[in-house]
């Protein structure tokens, strides 16, 4: 497997967390549903707040 990275930079300089998913073409169910996270989480209006 690549080596992913761990956290990445925006361009305000805020580093971020990532999460890497695998997904198996023969599974749609698994597919499905991180499809409806992914659109869930790029569509969430809420701003949080830094610690």
């Amino acid at each position: 497997m690549a080596n992913l990275k761990d956290e990445y930079t925006d361009i305000k300089d805020r580093k971020h967390r990532v999460e890497h998913f695998t997904v198996h073409e023969e599974d749609p169910a698994n597919r499905e549903r991180l499809k409806e996270e992914l659109f869930l989480a790029l569509t969430r209006t809420e701003k949080r707040i830094p610690a």
